[in-house]
Protein backbone atom coordinates (compact mmCIF):
# COMPACT_ATOMS: atom_id res chain seq x y z
CA UNK A 1 0.00 0.00 0.00
CA UNK A 2 1.67 3.19 -1.40
CA UNK A 3 1.18 6.70 1.07
CA UNK A 4 -1.77 8.04 -1.10
CA UNK A 5 -3.58 4.84 -0.66
CA UNK A 6 -2.76 4.62 3.13
CA UNK A 7 -3.98 8.58 3.10
CA UNK A 8 -7.13 7.62 1.18
CA UNK A 9 -7.88 4.96 3.83
CA UNK A 10 -7.24 6.63 6.36
CA UNK A 11 -9.98 9.59 5.37
CA UNK A 12 -12.37 7.09 4.90
CA UNK A 13 -12.36 5.56 7.91
CA UNK A 14 -12.46 8.99 9.45
CA UNK A 15 -15.63 10.07 7.75
CA UNK A 16 -17.22 6.34 8.45
CA UNK A 17 -16.99 7.32 12.04
CA UNK A 18 -18.04 10.60 10.99
CA UNK A 19 -21.68 9.18 9.68
CA UNK A 20 -21.89 7.18 12.31
CA UNK A 21 -21.59 10.05 14.88
CA UNK A 22 -23.96 11.87 13.14
CA UNK A 23 -26.09 9.18 12.89
CA UNK A 24 -25.94 8.62 16.54
CA UNK A 25 -26.36 12.39 17.68
CA UNK A 26 -29.90 12.74 16.02
CA UNK A 27 -29.20 16.13 14.50
CA UNK A 28 -30.05 16.63 10.94
CA UNK A 29 -26.65 16.66 8.67
CA UNK A 30 -26.69 20.30 8.47
CA UNK A 31 -26.57 20.66 11.90
CA UNK A 32 -24.06 18.43 12.84
CA UNK A 33 -21.85 20.07 10.33
CA UNK A 34 -22.53 23.15 11.73
CA UNK A 35 -21.68 21.77 15.09
CA UNK A 36 -18.81 20.35 14.18
CA UNK A 37 -17.38 22.95 11.64
CA UNK A 38 -17.58 20.49 8.63
CA UNK A 39 -18.72 21.29 5.13
CA UNK A 40 -21.76 20.09 3.87
CA UNK A 41 -20.58 19.58 0.12
CA UNK A 42 -17.73 17.61 1.96
CA UNK A 43 -19.87 15.43 3.78
CA UNK A 44 -21.85 14.56 1.13
CA UNK A 45 -18.43 14.19 -1.13
CA UNK A 46 -17.33 11.62 1.30
CA UNK A 47 -20.67 9.33 2.13
CA UNK A 48 -21.30 9.04 -2.21
CA UNK A 49 -17.39 8.39 -2.07
CA UNK A 50 -17.53 5.83 0.39
CA UNK A 51 -21.19 4.28 -0.60
CA UNK A 52 -19.55 3.14 -4.10
CA UNK A 53 -16.32 1.66 -2.06
CA UNK A 54 -19.35 -0.47 -0.33
CA UNK A 55 -21.05 -0.85 -3.89
CA UNK A 56 -18.05 -2.45 -5.05
CA UNK A 57 -16.34 -4.40 -2.22
CA UNK A 58 -20.25 -5.99 -2.16
CA UNK A 59 -20.31 -6.40 -6.13
CA UNK A 60 -18.09 -9.92 -5.71
CA UNK A 61 -19.86 -11.30 -2.93
CA UNK A 62 -23.13 -11.43 -5.14
CA UNK A 63 -22.77 -13.98 -7.50
CA UNK A 64 -25.30 -15.63 -10.27
CA UNK A 65 -26.83 -18.47 -9.80
CA UNK A 66 -27.41 -20.48 -13.14
CA UNK A 67 -30.28 -22.43 -13.08
CA UNK A 68 -28.40 -25.20 -15.67
CA UNK A 69 -28.43 -28.44 -13.86
CA UNK A 70 -27.40 -31.47 -15.22
CA UNK A 71 -30.99 -33.65 -15.91
CA UNK A 72 -30.56 -36.60 -13.51
CA UNK A 73 -33.27 -38.40 -11.42
CA UNK A 74 -34.18 -37.19 -7.88
CA UNK A 75 -32.00 -39.58 -5.45
CA UNK A 76 -33.17 -42.38 -3.95
CA UNK A 77 -32.11 -41.42 -0.86
CA UNK A 78 -33.75 -37.98 -0.58
CA UNK A 79 -37.35 -38.32 -1.10
CA UNK A 80 -38.22 -35.06 -0.86
CA UNK A 81 -35.87 -33.92 -3.77
CA UNK A 82 -37.96 -33.57 -6.59
CA UNK A 83 -37.13 -35.02 -10.04
CA UNK A 84 -35.74 -32.44 -12.71
CA UNK A 85 -36.71 -32.99 -16.18
CA UNK A 86 -35.44 -31.25 -19.15
CA UNK A 87 -36.86 -27.32 -19.43
CA UNK A 88 -38.95 -27.61 -16.54
CA UNK A 89 -36.05 -26.16 -13.80
CA UNK A 90 -37.45 -23.74 -11.26
CA UNK A 91 -36.18 -20.04 -11.48
CA UNK A 92 -33.14 -20.06 -9.54
CA UNK A 93 -33.28 -17.95 -6.49
CA UNK A 94 -31.05 -16.02 -4.24
CA UNK A 95 -31.74 -14.69 -0.70
CA UNK A 96 -29.81 -11.63 0.32
CA UNK A 97 -29.59 -10.17 4.15
CA UNK A 98 -28.72 -6.64 5.17
CA UNK A 99 -29.07 -6.09 8.37
CA UNK A 100 -32.43 -7.69 9.64
CA UNK A 101 -34.26 -7.42 6.30
CA UNK A 102 -34.44 -10.10 4.01
CA UNK A 103 -34.17 -10.17 0.69
CA UNK A 104 -35.48 -12.82 -2.13
CA UNK A 105 -34.65 -12.15 -5.75
CA UNK A 106 -34.61 -14.13 -8.82
CA UNK A 107 -32.97 -14.30 -12.27
CA UNK A 108 -35.89 -12.49 -13.36
CA UNK A 109 -34.98 -9.41 -11.31
CA UNK A 110 -34.18 -6.87 -13.31
CA UNK A 111 -30.33 -5.66 -12.41
CA UNK A 112 -31.55 -2.19 -12.16
CA UNK A 113 -34.05 -2.70 -9.51
CA UNK A 114 -31.61 -5.12 -7.33
CA UNK A 115 -28.94 -2.26 -7.69
CA UNK A 116 -31.81 0.73 -6.42
CA UNK A 117 -33.13 -1.71 -3.96
CA UNK A 118 -29.41 -2.97 -2.18
CA UNK A 119 -28.50 0.91 -2.29
CA UNK A 120 -31.36 1.91 -0.16
CA UNK A 121 -31.09 -1.02 2.21
CA UNK A 122 -27.34 0.33 2.41
CA UNK A 123 -28.68 4.11 3.43
CA UNK A 124 -31.44 2.79 6.10
CA UNK A 125 -28.90 1.09 7.56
Amino acid sequence: MDTTEAAVQYRIRKWMNIFADCKQSGMTVQQYCDANQLSRDSYYYWLKKVRALTMEQMAPAIVPIGSTMPDTPASKSDPAMPAVSGNSLPPATLTLQVGEVFLKVNEATPDTLLRRTLRILLEVK
